[in-house]
């Protein structure tokens, strides 16, 4: 039923708004005649308009809360319906109509509560029940206010707790989001494990270079001593000792891909439709070409791609809503290879936004001029750049986004050459 309500927009709840007014408007009518015809036709309305429509929605059942007091009835057991809705928007309205469905139904709720306590009874009966004090009034003004508190708040919850279980918890969502922690699992630790190695190889290296450096330093002071001339001589070759040691420690920074093959188990281009299957279960609409023939890479090239591509769609995730489209464009040619990733997320948010204004020509100008700029970007041109790749970063107006990242020598780093 549940699964019924989210997948249709109208059929289930007016469904279930027919049942409410047969089986709750049909007792009211039984039992307090046609009177009460109003507040259920009200009231059902409510409730077939919760899943579409939910501020009107919100607004009937408000109505229908007073109705019976307006018209001198007792309260309508149609006003039950009232539970049914706040259950379908606690479920599935936008946080925003959750907090005014759910804090209107109590205050209503409890207005027309206190009303029909204090204010309707005559000879001091309310419902058949005597009320022979004022202190009697109290206790069961307390007692009606915390059970509608309890009433509404577990119609919330469990709406909420059926929304997170049967849409989230071991569906195909969830593995999805299972699937891109463990990505991002296996790519922090990937990058940590780089991090070490090239702490161990830096380390060496400094430890030689400055062994070097000392010697020459020591073996200097002695020949100043003998022959002050040569003091010159011995700062220019201190000096190219440590412009030495600064040009290997940039040489390993920038080989961060050439290390040895590590046993840690690292995504790669292998990956690839698994992690698109990941971001279809998202709702974004990810299509993937690929031309020319794949070239098995080493390691570290493998991953520095993938986690580009990786990126890309998880920045696409943040800023765009679900439906965009995004087009994933391999292409292998010789040495070189290039991948373009675009998606449409400005298109898709006006459409689903219904904005029916465009972009102007200012826009067109401002995307020619400003480049993207952000952390992100930059930790992707600089991975990039690890095996002489290059990076551009494209809006365009009123469509979405572009990443292009060629390589032109990426056959210098097959695996095995």
């Amino acid at each position: 039923m549940f699964l019924w309500i989210r997948d249709q927009l109208w059929l289930p709840t007016s469904s279930l708004a027919v049942m409410c007014l047969l089986v709750f408007g049909g007792l009211d009518l039984l039992i307090q005649g046609v009177e009460t015809i109003p507040a259920s036709i009200v009231l059902a309305a409510s409730v077939a308009l919760s899943r579409a429509k939910p501020m009107i929605s919100i607004a009937l059942f408000s109505v229908g809360i007073f109705i019976p007091t307006l018209l001198s009835l007792e309260p309508q057991l149609s006003q039950i319906s009232i539970t049914v809705t706040l259950l379908i928007l606690a479920s599935f309205a936008s946080t925003k109509a959750r907090w005014v469905g759910f804090s209107l139904n109590i205050v209503l709720g409890a207005i027309a509560y206190f009303w029909e306590l204090f204010v309707s009874p005559e000879q001091g009966t309310l419902y058949g029940v005597i009320l022979p004090s004022d202190e009697a009034k109290a206790v069961l003004a307390i007692a009606g206010f915390v059970a509608i508190i309890a009433f509404n708040a577990n119609a919330w919850f469990i709406g909420r707790l059926l929304h997170t279980r049967i849409t989230h918890v071991g569906t195909d969502f969830d593995q999805a989001l299972l699937t891109q922690q463990i990505v991002s699992g296996q790519l922090a630790l990937a990058e940590q494990d780089r991090r070490f190695g090239i702490a161990r190889d830096v380390n060496d290296l400094l430890l030689e270079q400055v062994s070097a450096t000392l010697s020459s330093a020591e073996a200097g002071i002695y020949a100043s001593k003998a022959d002050p001339s040569v003091a010159p001589r011995l700062l220019e070759n201190l000096l190219e000792g440590v412009r030495r040691s600064h040009a290997e420690i940039r040489r390993l920074s920038d080989l961060l891909g050439l290390q040895r093959e590590k046993a840690l188990a690292l995504p790669g281009l292998r990956d690839l439709n698994n992690l698109f299957v990941t971001f279809r279960e998202y709702g974004y609409r990810v299509t993937f070409k690929e031309q020319g023939e794949r070239l098995k890479l080493v390691t570290g090239a493998d991953l520095v791609i993938y986690r580009i591509v990786f990126e890309s769609l998880d920045n696409i995730r943040k800023h765009t809503p679900v439906g965009t489209e995004v087009d994933v464009d391999f292409m292998w040619q010789g040495n070189a290879m290039q991948v373009v990733i675009k998606d449409n997320g400005e298109e898709t948010s006006r459409t689903q936004e219904q904005v029916s204004s465009g972009y102007s020509v200012q826009d067109d100008q401002k995307a020619l001029v400003e480049r993207p700029e952000g952390a992100g970007l930059t930790a992707m041109q600089e991975r990039a750049s690890l095996y002489q790749g290059t990076m551009d970063f494209v809006r365009v107006p009123g469509v979405g986004f572009t990443v292009s990242v060629a390589f032109p020598l990426i056959s210098n780093y097959v695996e095995g050459k």
